[in-house]
């Protein structure tokens, strides 16, 4: 339908895999054009997950550097 940013595809393709029907996506303003196609809906996820699931615990999220030397 549109963009996900890369930063919350990991976290919605988990909680894909562990209940599609858990997420509700719903359309909230429709832009006009000259709007990017890929931009033109501007949805609303919401999800529900069960406890053992740990949103933003990826690779993507760890430290770029353990330390930072002055």
């Amino acid at each position: 339908m549109g963009y996900l940013p890369r930063y919350l595809a990991q976290d919605v393709y988990e909680l894909l895999k562990q209940d599609p029907k858990r997420l509700q996506i719903y359309v909230e303003r429709v832009n006009p054009v000259p709007t990017p196609i890929q931009l033109r809906l501007l949805c609303n996820l919401t999800a529900e997950w069960t406890e053992d699931f740990q949103p933003f615990s990826s690779q993507d999220y760890l430290p770029i550097v353990d330390k930072v030397v002055v």
